[in-house]
């Protein structure tokens, strides 16, 4: 690792791509990966993409031969269902079930009722105006309470505000409240929260990477307990980067080797010193690495319906990836807790701090997602086989569930052979060994996916239909049809016979005479030639008897799109027939 680094080019934090597009630009691209960047502001996505991996950069936003499109913006289902399967992009559709703070609220606290104390890792929320009833009970006389207020789909600290008072929040506005964290961690009397970043690399089954390093954010003014003289002082309580870089205490990084100075510094620095100073960093890892499954639990049948139904052939699972940013709080006893989750974590580069971790970063994450040449076309070589299978054979080949379970495991295998030995400075959490303690999480979220979109619904129907009918009327509606089997295009006079089809025990008869059963039981006597019709003979002519009598005849088993049903009414012959079998059952 050391060694490759030595090697790369200087990331400055500015990338200007000077090519253009030239003959010699454009024979290339049969030979090496093209990378979309057109709807990507950040320049260390270039730089990568370029000067790292020696990719051809696109800038048309509406081509469709890149190999990776890089985004800054969510993915909708549509764009991942039209892309081909060596194809891969930066976003998974549906992660505003994460991303967006209302959702990411209610999604946990569905969670937190049924395991409440699994799932204690992030403050009491509030979904204003649905949920103000239960906010406005948190008011209670003599108790100074303190609560963050947040706009629901807002960034980088916009329009967030501290109050200890009703009045201030509007009950019609679209709000997050949350309780504010009191007693935090304090490195040199400031308050700090993390940015850790999650790698998600599929969604079933979950495959999560943790980065081993990230940014730690200060605060610009010395901490003090919120009361009702500094709820306004934004740069005490609140740790984001956009709002205390603009305050002058604001301390920037010059220095990419010193990472442990200024209000922005690296994980790895502070944690260095953390645990100098005897704190268990360890079991700091460990109690994130929880919250980071248990929350990617939550969401997992929300992720992983929106891409089998984009991409249900990809047994491999790799089309999409994202890297997310999880702001983690931690309280006086160095117990973490989840602040929010950001979908789109900023990758500017201001300082050489962020362009080193930002820039080695992206780099792990596209070598660990095997986007290479020789990957490409192997997924190439093997569609062509399969199409080349279709047109001899002239059926799509269709695997069973065995064998597509079978080509997800081998695809499974082959992906941790070879993420294993590209790890970069990730670490795997999902799947592990112990992954199946978080079972119980994904199934109870799986049902709470269908209780939403009403799965189970037509389900417990039928079930409860059944569960309520009687034997006999279980039996009644079981109409014992023999169908006789038949390929399509087959000559008519190849067909079945009529009383080999409609047997008589396939007719209910309701009643007592004895002579209409008779009569029906003379079916099974009648030597018919073949009949070119698809539906049973309609009665006519008598109709009555001694009791009422009511024949229920089955479907039949022929389709009628398979016969010109036009001709077949203007056949006299067959009509002449139909009027034979009308007069022997009812003759007396």
């Amino acid at each position: 690792m050391k060694q490759q680094q030595l090697k790369e080019p200087h990331f400055n934090g500015e990338f200007e791509d000077s090519d253009s597009e030239t003959e010699d630009n454009n024979s290339k691209k049969k030979t090496t990966l093209i990378m979309n960047v057109s709807d990507t502001q950040y320049d260390v996505v270039k730089f990568v993409g370029k000067k790292l991996f020696k990719w051809i950069l696109q800038y048309e936003p509406d081509a469709t031969n890149w190999d990776m499109f890089w985004t800054d913006a969510a993915v909708q289902p549509e764009t991942l269902g039209k892309m081909q399967p060596y194809q891969k992009i930066n976003h998974f559709p549906g992660m505003y079930s994460l991303a967006r703070k209302n959702h990411l609220g209610r999604n946990l606290m569905k969670m937190r009722k049924q395991f409440t104390l699994e799932y204690k890792f992030f403050p009491q929320t509030w979904l204003l105006p649905a949920e103000y009833g239960d906010f406005k009970s948190q008011f209670v006389k003599g108790k100074a309470r303190t609560f963050i207020i947040k706009p629901e789909a807002s960034c980088q600290g916009r329009g967030i505000f501290l109050t200890r008072n009703l009045n201030d929040v509007n009950p019609n506005d679209h709000y997050v409240a949350q309780r504010y964290l009191l007693r935090p961690f304090l490195i040199e009397g400031l308050k700090f929260d993390l940015r850790v970043y999650v790698l998600l690399a599929g969604t079933d089954p979950m495959r999560i990477y943790v980065y081993q390093d990230g940014l730690v954010r200060f605060a610009t003014e010395p901490y003090v307990p919120p009361n009702t003289s500094n709820l306004d002082d934004m740069c005490m309580h609140l740790t984001n980067y956009a709002i205390n870089k603009e305050n002058p205490n604001f301390v920037f990084n010059k220095d990419a080797s010193r990472m442990d100075i200024g209000h922005k510094r690296s994980i790895k620095a502070v944690f260095g010193k953390l645990e100098e100073e005897g704190h268990d960093i360890k079991k700091l890892w460990q109690d994130m690495y929880e919250i980071f499954i248990k929350t990617f639990c939550a969401v997992q049948p929300i992720l992983s319906h929106h891409y089998r139904s984009c991409q249900p052939d990809n047994y491999a699972n790799n089309m999409c990836f994202e890297i997310l940013g999880f702001d983690i709080f931690l309280n006086h006893k160095l117990q973490p807790i989840l602040l929010e989750v950001n979908h789109t974590p900023s990758f500017t580069t201001d300082t050489p701090l962020d362009s080193m971790i930002k820039k080695n970063l992206i780099r792990d994450t596209l070598k660990l997602m095997n986007v290479n040449l020789k990957a490409k076309e192997q997924i190439i070589a093997s569609r062509k086989e399969s199409l080349q299978q279709r047109v001899l054979t002239g059926k799509k080949v269709k695997l069973t569930m065995e064998e597509k379970v079978t080509q997800m495991k081998q695809q499974e295998q082959q992906r941790n052979g070879y993420e294993n030995a590209h790890l970069g400075d990730y670490v795997k959490i999902y799947p592990l060994e112990d992954s199946q303690k978080y079972d119980k999480y994904i199934e109870f979220a799986s049902s709470l996916q269908d209780s939403w979109t009403g799965t189970n619904i037509k389900r417990n129907q039928k079930k409860n239909m059944k569960e309520s009918q009687t034997p006999q009327q279980q039996q009644q509606i079981k109409i014992n049809v023999v169908r006789a089997p038949f390929k399509p295009n087959t000559p008519v006079k190849n067909l079945p016979k009529l009383q080999n089809i409609l047997r008589p025990e396939s007719i209910i008869v309701h009643g007592e005479d004895e002579q209409v059963s008779a009569k029906v039981n003379k079916l099974s006597n009648i030597k018919m030639q073949p009949r070119q019709q698809s539906e049973p003979p309609v009665l006519r002519g008598k109709q009555t008897v001694k009791k009422q009598i009511q024949l229920v005849i089955p479907k039949p088993c022929l389709q009628p799109k398979l016969f010109d049903m036009e001709q077949i009414g203007q056949d006299k012959y067959n009509n002449k027939r139909q009027q034979q079998y009308q007069e022997m059952m009812f003759a007396k």
